[in-house]
């Protein structure tokens, strides 16, 4: 819905956001990465692919590893 309101994609939403908690987050743990590099990385969006998705390997801990580009290209392929 606040994509629609703001004419803003998801995406731009997300990462905003995501970018937003880290700058305020005042957990005492030091980032394996700065915050213009974190925001660098997800600006970034290539889909014939690029190292991204290895370079945010690890960062978080998730139960499912998916591949980022390979995401994004199945979804160029739906239309």
């Amino acid at each position: 819905m606040k994509s629609a309101e703001t004419g803003k994609s998801q995406l731009d939403l997300a990462n905003r956001y995501i970018l937003d908690g880290l700058k305020n987050d005042k957990t005492p743990a030091k980032p394996a990465m700065s915050l213009d590099e974190i925001e660098k990385l997800l600006k970034h969006d290539l889909p014939e692919g690029d190292d991204v998705s290895e370079k945010l390997t690890g960062l978080a801990d998730a139960p499912i590893r998916t591949n980022a580009v390979e995401l994004k290209k199945s979804s160029y392929k739906r239309g």
